[in-house]
């Protein structure tokens, strides 16, 4: 009796959807195909930068204001995926997988969190944005090892991060930074990790990712296995991600 208790006791947990949760799955479901493929780009890409969601919120803003302005895309799909811009697409990796292959059917809490905020940023008014249109740079001071802040940041024009009402040393946003000065080869571009030897400011990072693994291994219990992704021979970018079978 006390071994299979303690069996138990070690087993993983995997908690239900509450009602809010599944309300954010539906209103996803019920998107047409289209928008509901753009919805889950904006949200894969807030998912892998914050788990904080004011801060999920502005890195939306900065993607719509990408899209919105054809600036490195025409779509959410391209925005996200063009080369060099959002550092957890840059490099093939097995957390480069997991985030690809989230979609409408996963029942993730802080996934589920980052599909809500993309949801009502990807739906609202223009006259909700925090800022101007043309902000559609930022980065991670955090996640800046060895270097004071990206080189194409002294040609934009800083905003307030206080007054936006997230921490200066997590995010801070630029406006007026055109397209030539965040060229992959030539400057740091959108949002970047510098990959360095771990350090105490590596802390915060490294707390999410460890979070998104657990995560992972809780989705794949839900879902079966993780497949992997094939990549594209013709440029280097990850291709268009497969749902799983058996999703819930």
């Amino acid at each position: 009796m006390r071994r299979f208790v303690l069996i138990f006791l070690l087993a993983p947990t995997v908690f239900p959807a509450s009602a809010q949760q599944r309300n954010v799955l539906e209103r996803v479901r019920e998107l047409p195909p289209i928008q509901m493929d753009e919805v889950l780009w904006l949200s894969r890409a807030v998912y892998s930068e914050s788990d904080r969601a004011d801060e999920q919120e502005l890195v939306a803003w900065v993607i719509r204001n990408r899209v919105e302005t054809g600036y490195r895309g025409d779509s959410y799909r391209e925005v996200v995926l063009e080369p060099m811009q959002f550092s957890a697409f840059n490099t093939p990796s097995e957390r480069r997988d997991y985030i690809l292959g989230l979609d409408q059917h996963d029942v993730v809490p802080s996934w589920m969190q980052a599909v809500e905020v993309s949801l009502d940023v990807y739906s609202a008014r223009p006259v909700d944005r925090p800022f101007a249109i043309d902000t559609r740079h930022f980065y991670s001071p955090v996640s800046m090892v060895g270097r004071s802040e990206p080189t194409w940041a002294s040609s934009g024009t800083p905003l307030s991060s206080p007054a936006l009402g997230v921490d200066p040393d997590r995010f801070r946003f630029f406006s007026g930074i055109d397209q030539g000065m965040d060229m992959p080869g030539t400057a740091i571009p959108a949002s970047v990790v510098i990959e360095s030897k771990p350090s105490a400011s590596d802390k915060i990072d490294e707390q999410r990712v460890a979070q998104q693994t657990r995560e992972a291994e809780r989705a794949t219990q839900l879902r079966g296995s993780i497949r992997a992704r094939k990549f594209s021979g013709r440029v280097s970018r990850p291709t268009r991600p497969r749902r799983t079978s058996g999703g819930s």
